[in-house]
């Protein structure tokens, strides 16, 4: 069964979109067929007026916010009508937010911002297990969020190893094989202060790819990995 796909795009725009990619998935249909071409803009249209009634006049969507819309659907060959899964209606929509509700807020910030960006993240860490080799690993968040991932190893009651850790927020970066000094201090305590101040030496790396050492470490101690942020869809013509 087809799936009609928007992806993301301004809700003044999403008929456009939306008639332009069936199109696309039935362009076979529609070069082979000048009637075939008829039905499909028909059919487009009925789909686009009963979004206009839900996104406009029930939601009351405004044109620059952002809409994901998918849509199942059948061929009638036969009739050459494109019958819609109303049932697999999915809407998302991502509100604009008008510059004058934070116009002060920003400009508060900006006397902040280079204060801001120098100063340490604020990780927090909660201990997920420990491999059969003696490892420590650790779940890295930040308020409640689970962000990272760390694998440290105790030497003595003075120090420790942190041998790799890698997050995702608010940059991606992997963090190499540290010293941490825990003159009588906590693993957990040294570890939370460190992250933190090492983020300038840290190697800087995609999201994809940090991601991949995260859920690598949490592995080790059968901790559930870490989903990625799904990316923006671009033309959104696949068929299923």
């Amino acid at each position: 069964m087809p799936t009609l796909r928007s992806g993301f795009v301004l809700s003044a725009g999403y008929a456009v979109k939306l008639r332009r990619t069936l199109f696309a998935q039935l362009k076979d249909y529609v070069k082979q067929d000048k009637e075939f071409a008829g039905k499909v803009a028909y059919y487009a249209a009925l789909l686009n007026r009963a979004l206009f009634t839900l996104l406009v006049e029930e939601l009351k969507v405004d044109k620059l916010d952002v809409v994901r819309i998918t849509i199942n659907y059948d061929v009638d060959e036969a009739s050459k009508a494109i019958i819609w899964k109303w049932d697999t209606l999915k809407i998302e929509v991502y509100k604009r937010i008008p510059p004058e509700s934070y116009e002060s807020t920003l400009k508060n910030f900006i006397l902040k911002a280079p204060e801001l960006a120098l100063k340490a993240v604020r990780y927090s860490i909660s201990k997920l297990g420990e491999t059969f080799d003696g490892d420590l690993v650790y779940g890295i968040k930040i308020d409640e969020k689970e962000v990272g991932a760390a694998v440290v190893l105790p030497i003595d009651e003075n120090n420790a190893v942190l041998k790799i850790a890698a997050v995702i927020e608010p940059t991606s970066a992997v963090f190499e094989k540290t010293k941490l000094e825990l003159a009588g201090r906590s693993i957990e305590d040294v570890l939370t202060e460190q992250l933190g101040r090492i983020m300038q030496v840290a190697k800087h790396v995609s999201h994809e790819e940090a991601l991949k050492v995260i859920n690598a470490i949490r592995v080790k101690v059968e901790a559930k990995p870490i989903e990625r942020i799904p990316e923006l869809e671009g033309e959104g013509g696949e068929q299923s």
